[in-house]
């Protein structure tokens, strides 16, 4: 047998050995497999004697085939092999669940309160508590059990201080393990400091009873340990034998501790509030985009639920979020203002429009012209308009170029803290028919602008809804038609 197949071997049954010891039906499709290859070796066995009659060599006959019997079976193999670590001994610790760990460390904990009664001279039966610990798996009360240990009470009341820190961490590592990743992420090194943090201390009580090692202790760092390299998180606390914490130091962490459960489980509802109001935020916006007249209504509580879900966290430029409103984007009703966080969706949508490319066919083309926009077009062919507010969207500026006869669109991008003199040479241009504000997209004071149109003599449109050809139409012809039409008789 070569020293490489001699290995395998090895390393496969140490694999095996741990299943092999809890599962029957796996022993017993080894001892079939084990019989098969004995009755295969058997039967390569030489004859007793050689033949006679055989006056050269002859070829060996082929081996015959490994037969496996019928009650060979891995009908129910073990659950998918998980890594056996190793203590600084060299010894196997196979990972326990941390909800099971949490279980152990109570009834550790009560066991050790017992202790400490009867070193104070007081009765305490534990009946019940063994009673209990034996329905929990490798539940070893080893303080109940005679042994050289500390007589001082309060050691043992630190040990199940101590345990009562191991069954929290515990339960920390258990409710991150059930969170969402994007949530887990979060919160993953924070709550894997204070597991090892809680294992040190547990281990102080232990030695401080004189007892060796606890095999809780040994699966919280073991979990903590896999997790943080797993996850490539650098715990550079509390994971070795020098770095000490006393066991007396329960109380304040089990309060840091019980803090963090909290922050997490806050964190874990809202998390589900916004995944709740993420799914109605879509429902809504699918259907109006299906049929927009129809679910106009529907405007004041998908404001609402844009609002939640961007201060629970969902970036306001998230790609979902901002690919199920830029369908509606321009059908916000006038009368409608969006909250602040709803606002930076839009703006974020808004911005997305202007970097895109431009689509085969002109934003607006699905809706003809009206009778607003051939009037509004009589009275501004030829003419240039000013447009102030949001971010440029290329696509729309030609729409609006083409649907009016303008000679151009200047459409005036803002952006915070940017001067308002920056408007004046465009709105003072001679051939500047009129000034668009779209106050909903505009980050100046509406007075700003209009100061610059009073002193050039140029009307002012606001626009609070989108830049459909139709609409913008309608807003000229509302808010200056008339001053038009005079300007017009009158040059």
């Amino acid at each position: 047998m070569t020293d490489e197949l001699a290995e395998a071997l090895v390393t496969l049954f140490e694999r095996l050995g741990p299943y092999a010891q809890t599962d029957p039906q796996l022993r017993a499709a080894v001892h079939g497999l084990g019989r098969a290859v004995s009755a295969w070796a058997a039967q390569l066995a030489p004859p007793a004697a050689p033949r006679p009659e055989a006056t050269a060599a002859e070829p060996a006959p082929p081996a015959p085939p490994v037969v496996i019997p019928p009650d060979f079976t891995l009908a129910r193999p073990p659950e998918p092999a998980r890594p056996l670590y190793q203590d600084e001994e060299g010894h196997g610790v196979a990972p326990v669940e941390p909800a099971v760990i949490a279980r152990r460390c109570r009834l550790k904990a009560e066991a050790a309160r017992v202790v400490a009664a009867r070193k104070r001279g007081d009765a305490a039966p534990h009946d019940d508590l063994v009673r209990r610990a034996g329905a929990v798996p490798d539940c070893d009360l080893w303080m109940l059990h005679p042994g050289s240990y500390a007589d001082a009470p309060k050691a043992w009341d630190d040990l199940a201080g101590a345990f009562a820190v191991g069954a929290e961490a515990a339960d920390l590592l258990a409710a991150l393990e059930g969170l969402p990743e994007p949530l887990a992420s979060r919160h993953r090194e924070q709550v894997l400091y204070a597991a090892a943090e809680a294992q040190a201390v547990v281990w102080a009580g232990v030695l401080d009873v004189r007892r060796r090692a606890d095999n809780d202790q040994v699966h919280l760092f073991v979990h903590v340990r896999e997790r943080a390299r797993e996850h490539r998180i650098y715990i550079n606390r509390y994971l070795r034998k020098e770095d000490r914490v006393p066991a007396d130091r329960w109380p304040e962490l089990l309060a840091r501790l019980a803090a963090l459960r909290d922050a997490l489980t806050d964190a874990r509802s809202k998390a589900r509030s916004r995944e709740k109001s993420l799914t109605n935020l879509k429902y809504k916006l699918r259907k109006m985009a299906a049929a927009p007249a129809a679910a106009t209504g529907d405007w004041p509580r998908v404001l609402e639920l844009l609002e939640e879900v961007v201060a629970a966290g969902v970036p306001p430029s998230s790609v979902e979020v901002r690919e199920l409103l830029l369908p509606v984007l321009d059908a916000l009703p006038e009368d409608l203002e969006p909250g602040p966080h709803a606002g930076r969706a839009f703006a974020a949508a808004t911005e997305y429009l202007a970097t895109r490319p431009a689509p085969a066919e002109p934003l607006g083309a699905a809706e003809p012209p009206g009778a607003e926009v051939r009037a509004a077009a009589d009275l501004l062919r030829g003419r240039e308009l000013v447009l102030i507010g949001g971010v440029e969207r290329p696509a729309a500026r030609r729409a609006l170029e083409a649907a009016l006869g303008l000679s151009r669109l200047n459409w005036l991008s803002t952006r915070p803290h940017e001067s308002v003199t920056y408007f004046e040479p465009a709105v003072a241009r001679p051939a500047v028919a009129a000034v668009l504000l779209a106050i909903r997209w505009s980050s100046h004071s509406y007075g700003d602008v209009k100061e610059y149109c009073d002193k050039y003599g140029k009307p002012i449109v606001y626009l609070a809804a989108g830049y459909n050809p139709n609409q913008v139409a309608h807003q000229i012809l509302t808010q200056i038609g008339e001053r038009l039409r005079a300007l017009g008789r009158t040059g």
